[in-house]
């Protein structure tokens, strides 16, 4: 059996992996140097969760989201590379792709929408240049939308748990936008999975295939823990980006028996 070894694994979706995943925790804004004490086990795998994720935390310092989404990526994948026999999973994000109308599938056209989303293609780029020579080493899994109570507070969860808290001066915006919604516990099942399993299709949608409203997925939320949403705090209106949902058939075809459907938990306490 494999040794799975992960980056991120306090964060929003490395914290749902299993105990037996090995974290690698280093400083992914070091210089090259010191990615060589980091010791691999010669049959393993790994799954690179770890960076600045969101345009709002990457504008805060570009260049420094820079060293830790791209140049740490690069220099973690050569150390991986160099003494594991194993496979890399990179995990990007849905905003790689040019803005659609249209289902999202992993031959649409690259255009990233922002700078978080320009960094992770970067990334993507250099990384299929490191494993050139052995591209059947590297995953690429480009997340969409990821929603539950436990999300960071930037993001639509933690927008639905200002309008759990009566937040009077809260207003959830764009809440016709239709995303592609998944849990963190969900996406974490999916990649421990895909490496538990040594499954590597290349690049891959991690998405449920299902478009549902920001609004509506901020209603069903509150209305599924007992909480009666004001629905004056919501403002159906649309963004520059109004519709980002995946087509999830090749993630499906890989027979990995997975629940691919978005299933919010309850809040614990608002």
């Amino acid at each position: 059996m494999k040794t799975l070894y992960a980056t991120g694994v306090s964060g929003t979706i490395g914290k749902h992996l299993p105990d037996s995943v090995r974290s690698i925790s280093i400083d992914l804004s070091s210089d090259r140097e010191n990615f060589r004490s980091i010791e691999f086990a010669e049959d393993s795998n790994i799954i690179h969760l770890a960076g600045i994720v969101g345009p709002t935390m990457v504008e805060r310092d570009i260049q420094y989201a820079h060293r830790v989404n791209v140049e740490g990526a690069k220099s973690l994948a050569a150390e991986f590379l160099d003494k594991s026999n194993g496979i890399f999973y990179y995990v990007s994000t849905s905003h790689v792709y040019a803005p659609s109308l249209e289902i999202l599938s992993e031959t649409s056209l690259i255009r990233p929408v922002n700078l978080y989303a320009q960094q992770k293609r970067e990334a993507e780029i250099a990384l299929e240049s490191i494993f050139a020579t052995e591209i059947e080493r590297l995953c690429i899994v480009r997340i969409f939308s990821v929603l539950d109570w436990d999300t960071a507070a930037f993001t639509l969860g933690g927008a639905v748990r200002n309008l759990a808290s009566q937040d009077p001066n809260f207003i959830l915006r764009n809440a016709a936008d239709m995303r592609d919604f998944l849990t963190p516990n969900t996406i974490a099942r999916v990649l421990f999975k895909m490496a538990h399993t040594g499954t590597a299709p290349g690049v891959v949608n991690l998405c449920s295939g299902v478009g549902i409203s920001v609004g509506g997925a901020a209603m069903q939320m509150l209305l599924e823990s007992d909480i009666l949403p004001d629905e004056n705090k919501i403002v159906w209106e649309k963004s520059a980006s109004p519709f980002v949902v995946g087509d999830n058939s090749l993630l499906k075809s890989l027979n990995l028996e997975l629940n691919l459907t978005w299933i919010p938990s309850r809040i614990l306490d608002h």
